[in-house]
């Protein structure tokens, strides 16, 4: 069974802030090794680099953060945060002409570099046996990060390289596609077909916060045509594939030699599979599409990814599909990146306003409670991310320590999940859409945003889990991406999804790239209604029922609640609030003071409410009013039988 972390995260050694963490119960804190700056222009830690020149490693600067926190913290464990990131001066040396690239903006164009690999290879090997050695037993785990953000992120718009030139050939050989040259930027970046959005849906984006002195404003401008026509840019199709195989290779190449290097009981994880939300910039050039191909590898123990919709009022929950990940018996460990209105930037500078996500301290202590309900009833990890530190007030800390004690007694009992609402992201669909386009996440971040307001649990899985997934509980399911329904995927929904009276509801257009074409004629046949319908309503199919939403935008959790309804989902909250729930364990989340309900499917005879030590008993029904912001956790006790 993988480990549960709870963990303090931050860039810089904020020493004194970790003997508070462990003055509470935390005895477990991530410490990161890095040779490179930020996307800030700051160097990442306050540590002198580790990788000085070609086989040249101060291994004294790497002990030195393990060391200072040893000094105040006898008894600490780590993770070790491996920034795979080559320096500024190996991109210098010799990298003329293309023959060395940045791994930090530009990981897609370098990562088939044999160079680069050997050299940045040596580097993890030497750094890994030393830390093992001089450090063992107390480092639990490593996790690797590396390009953008040390996110494995592929910041470079696919912009062409030797070495990424010579991968695309060699996949398009292994893969019998005619295709010799990489697609140009023109066509990588207009998509053929386009979508008709009253607004743009998500404005956010990754320049968010920025003016145009800081960012020219050309980089801003639209992009054209929302997907990728199959039948005249199939090469665009197959070259993100490409991409995005690559970038999990290259972790995957990475985690098996570590996996030599370490004792077999140090777990292994990487950054990687941000799906849930994503959007523009963010998806098929990213190169995160591949994640199921390495949660297959037997080198890997847990991604790690952060906690996503975070503000006062959101649900929560991952960048990555937790089901995926929990169907190949991984771990999922989520970062809590709380941003708050004492936050820090690099060196003591003020927190960029546009990043704040919690105002005031009893926001603070309701979205630390929300991350601390969301991982323990997903059975999921957590690290608390302090970044540049000064995130969190001796209160908020003492909140950590009550929620560290509720997660020590309830992640030694197991749990059944309890959600009947399932939502469904596709990878391989993915890839029809161009990522550079605005609205890219118009077919999943609105029903996740939605589902998080739903007043229910719901769980995300990927297409492909249907094999490993037992069915029985699930009322709703929600095909985020069913664009490309092939022959063997409509046997897979015949027989796991398409029966059992359970109500689908189908994004877009299901099944509207058909026999290599953009065919919307084909529509219909899916799901009982036309492409481009904006009538919504339930159409019952002999023994399932379907709703087309051709505009997940327009979408409202209420909205939402009434789909589920229909479909028999037990709503728990009374109003369209985040809820979390298993067989033991049920949260909810509200950003405003006000009267809540919560009904529950079954009586119990004792319910807890684990922050507070507040009780009911005999009921099954919980009715109780918030002063402000909150986040509510119940231990159930005691069950009868379901309603």
């Amino acid at each position: 069974m993988k480990r549960r972390y709870f963990a303090y995260r931050s860039f810089y050694p904020e020493i004194e802030t970790m003997r508070e963490f462990r003055a509470v119960g935390v005895d477990t804190f991530a410490v990161m090794l890095s040779n490179g700056l930020n996307a800030l222009g700051t160097p990442y830690t306050k540590y002198p680099p580790v990788w000085t020149g070609k086989k040249q490693y101060d291994l004294a600067a790497a002990d030195a953060p393990f060391e200072d926190i040893l000094k105040k913290i006898p008894d600490a464990k780590f993770i070790g945060f491996i920034d795979l990131n080559t320096p500024l001066w190996w991109t210098r040396y010799l990298g003329a002409y293309g023959a060395r690239c940045d791994s930090y903006y530009e990981l897609g164009r370098i990562a088939a570099s044999k160079l680069w690999r050997e050299d940045t290879l040596d580097y993890m090997k030497t750094l890994l046996t030393h830390l093992d050695s001089k450090f063992r037993g107390r480092i639990l785990s490593y996790a690797f990060g590396c390009g953008g953000g040390t996110e494995w992120h592929d910041r470079s718009r696919g912009t062409e390289s030797l070495y990424r030139l010579d991968a695309f050939r060699k996949w398009c050989l292994l893969h019998r596609k005619e295709w010799r040259e990489i697609p140009s930027m023109g066509r990588r970046e207009k998509g053929m077909r386009e979508f008709g959005f009253t607004a743009p849906f998500d404005r956010s984006g990754y320049w968010c916060g920025y003016d145009d002195s800081e960012i020219d404003p050309l980089i801003r401008q639209e992009a054209g045509g929302l997907f990728y026509d199959p039948s005249e840019q199939a090469d665009v199709v197959d070259y993100w594939h490409c991409c995005n195989e690559l970038i999990a290779d290259t972790i995957d190449f990475f985690l098996k030699e570590a996996r030599r290097c370490v004792r077999p009981e140090v777990e292994l994880g990487a950054v990687y599979g941000y799906v849930t939300t994503e959007g523009q910039y963010m998806l098929s050039s990213n190169g995160h599409l591949e994640y199921e191909k390495l949660l297959a590898s037997d080198s890997l123990d847990y991604l790690l990814a952060p906690a996503t919709d975070r503000d006062i009022g959101g649900g929560s929950g991952s960048l990555c599909a937790v089901g995926t990940v929990h169907a190949y018996g991984k771990q999922m460990l989520n970062s809590a990146d709380n941003e708050t209105y004492s936050s820090k930037a690099p060196d003591g500078a003020e927190f960029p306003p546009a990043w704040i996500r919690m105002h005031t301290e009893e926001e603070v202590a309701a979205s630390l409670k929300r991350e601390i309900a969301v991982n323990l009833v997903e059975q999921t990890s957590l690290w608390f991310f302090d970044k540049w530190g000064g995130s969190y007030s001796r209160k908020a800390v003492e909140l950590i320590g009550k929620g560290k004690g509720i997660w020590d007694r309830e992640t030694r009992i197991s749990a059944r999940p309890a959600a009947q609402m399932l939502m469904v992201v596709d990878p391989r669909n993915l890839y029809y859409i161009n990522n550079f386009h605005v609205n890219s996440n118009n077919f999943h971040l609105p029903w996740k945003l939605n589902l998080n307001r739903s007043g229910a649990p719901f769980e995300i899985v990927s297409f492909n889990d249907f094999s490993r997934l037992d069915m029985e509980r699930f009322k709703l399911v929600i095909f985020c991406h069913p664009f490309e329904l092939t022959g063997e995927a409509m046997e897979i929904l015949e027989k796991q999804v398409l029966n059992a009276g359970r109500t689908v509801i189908w994004s877009y257009g299901p099944g509207i790239v058909h026999n290599g074409r953009w065919d919307e004629s084909n529509v219909e046949k899916f799901c009982g209604m036309p492409f481009g319908s904006e009538e919504v309503k339930i159409l019952h199919r002999g023994n399932w029922n379907s709703i087309y939403v051709h505009d997940p935008g327009r979408v409202t959790p209420e909205i939402l609640r009434g789909f589920a309804r229909e479909a028999g989902v037990w709503i728990y909250a009374s109003k369209p609030r985040p809820v979390f729930a298993n067989e033991r364990l049920l949260a909810v989340h509200t950003g405003c003071a006000e009267n809540l309900t919560l009904s529950l499917p079954r009586r119990y005879s004792r319910v807890v409410e684990l922050f507070t030590g507040e009780e009911f008993r005999d009921t099954d029904r919980l009715v109780f009013d918030t002063v402000g912001p909150d986040t509510k956790l119940f231990s159930l006790q005691g069950q009868e039988n379901a309603k």
